[in-house]
């Protein structure tokens, strides 16, 4: 008994030790699993597609642009492979049709039928020109041969350029004439030293020709020799070089005439001004003998109408096979005070050129522009009259000074003659002394003549007879 209780006495004592003094050791937490990551997910393939887009460059050409992907292989291979990365270029143009009717014309000039009153009757007969379909026919050729340089495209303006041109003749004076609807662009060439010696030649197109041109009259130096001669120096020193490829060579022999034959126009020829002289360009599709009855030449006359007016002009040079409606700075200012080489004088379709072929005069010869106004005024009544203005050009070109007089060296002059003295008067105080006259010598008879009588030998001819000299008093001594 007794020893049961010291038992449970032991108990309680290291029972009331270990909550007095002892602290329990923390029971460990159970450990938190780690989760189990996601995996990764598989990107979605890439899958080919296209996409449009639009824009327009600087020529006015509007582009349609598809983008196209598609699976190859390693981009080790496919970047040796020219076809992996391209464009395919694909190009449309609409090509416009001419007409002939008055509405479709008035459209863009409706003073046009009361500037020409019978135009309603000359376009009843006219035809469409087939120099219509030659210019855009061209026009559709230098595209093509273009095509791998886009910045070399004609602009859209260019190439919509011209509306219709029509072939016309009056059915009772049979007068032809060519209808060309068109714009007006700027031309600025054209170079003669003998009307115009400063002639600006700044633009990066001028050139100090045109294809109407007339021999000179006197050696005044035309300025743009002197480029010409240094650039031909140049040409002939690089090719008398050796080690020249054969095409460059051949450039240079090329380059060499070229330039001879322009030096020696320069000195031979001198030619229209266009800030002088009023005159048209017309394309070389239109120009020459070979193009037939309504073929264009050189100097045919041209009357120019744009609004109520028209302006007298002749056909002074020979442009791009595919380019129209081109005129002479003085005619482009005097329509539009603005236009230069970067501002056209007209850029809608509404300036219409009458050309008038086989008008023009040979041989050519410097700008008269009275009569140039006189002839146009002339056809225009072959073609049945105009009621607009008909312009009157003022000649900006002063006539050159009469040459100075010779100048004569001592040696070449010929000596002065002294007076012949004759009586001497003495001069009264308030009186003018008169003048004295030159004594004459005596008027000599004519010689006696022959007249032959008929069956007798001819006489013979007889000597003329000396008269004495006639003396002339001395002057009385003072």
């Amino acid at each position: 008994m007794n020893t049961g209780w010291r038992l449970f006495g032991t108990v309680l004592f290291a029972l009331a030790a270990c909550l007095s003094g002892c602290r329990r050791a923390p029971v460990p937490e159970p450990p938190v699993p780690t989760p189990t990551p996601a995996p990764t997910p598989t990107p979605p393939p890439y899958v080919p597609n296209k996409r449009l887009e639009t824009g327009r460059i600087f020529n006015g050409m509007q582009y349609r642009v598809t983008l196209e992907t598609e699976y190859g292989t390693t981009a080790s291979v496919d970047r040796e492979d020219p076809a992996s990365y391209r464009a395919e270029l694909l190009v449309k143009v609409r090509v416009p049709k001419p007409h002939r009717s008055l509405e479709e014309i008035s459209r863009l000039n409706d003073r046009l039928p009361a500037v020409l009153p019978d135009l309603g009757r000359l376009l009843t007969g006219a035809r469409i020109s087939p120099f219509f379909d030659e210019l855009y026919r061209l026009k559709v050729s230098n595209l093509r041969s273009n095509l791998s340089r886009l910045d070399a495209l004609l602009t859209r303006h260019n190439f919509y350029d011209t509306e219709t041109v029509l072939e016309l003749q009056h059915p009772e004076t049979h007068r032809r004439a060519v209808f060309i609807q068109s714009d007006m662009d700027v031309d600025e060439d054209g170079s003669d030293p003998e009307r115009v010696p400063e002639v600006d030649g700044s633009s990066v197109t001028f050139q100090p020709f045109t294809s109407y041109r007339w021999e000179r009259k006197t050696t005044a130096a035309n300025s743009f020799l002197t480029p010409r001669t240094a650039k031909l120096r140049q040409y002939e020193k690089e090719l008398a070089g050796s080690g020249l490829p054969p095409v460059r060579a051949t450039e240079l022999r090329e380059a060499v005439a070229r330039v001879k034959s322009e030096i020696g126009d320069l000195k031979k020829y001198s030619f229209l001004v266009a800030k002088t002289d009023p005159y048209v360009v017309v394309p070389g599709s239109m120009a020459g003998k070979s193009r037939g009855a309504f073929g264009v030449e050189v100097g045919d006359y041209c009357v120019v109408i744009h609004g109520g007016v028209l302006y007298p002009a002749i056909v002074g040079d020979v442009g791009p096979s595919y380019k129209s409606g081109e005129g002479s700075l003085r005619l482009c200012q005097q329509i539009n005070a603005k236009a230069n080489t970067n501002n056209r004088a007209v850029s809608d379709l509404k300036v219409s050129y009458l050309v008038f072929p086989g008008s023009g005069e040979k041989p050519w010869r410097a700008p008269d522009l009275s009569r140039w106004r006189d002839r146009c005024a002339g056809l225009l009544t072959e073609m049945g009259g105009h009621r607009g203005e008909l312009h009157v050009w003022e000649n900006l070109i002063k006539p050159p000074p009469p040459p100075p007089a010779p100048v004569q060296s001592p040696a070449s002059a010929s000596p002065v003659q002294p007076p012949i003295p004759g009586p001497l008067e003495t001069a009264v105080p308030g009186q003018n002394p008169k003048p004295q006259a030159t004594p004459q010598p005596a008027p000599q008879p004519p010689p006696p003549t022959t007249v032959p009588v008929p069956g007798t030998p001819n006489p013979k001819p007889q000597p003329v007879p000396v008269l004495p000299p006639v003396s002339v008093p001395a002057a009385p001594a003072l």
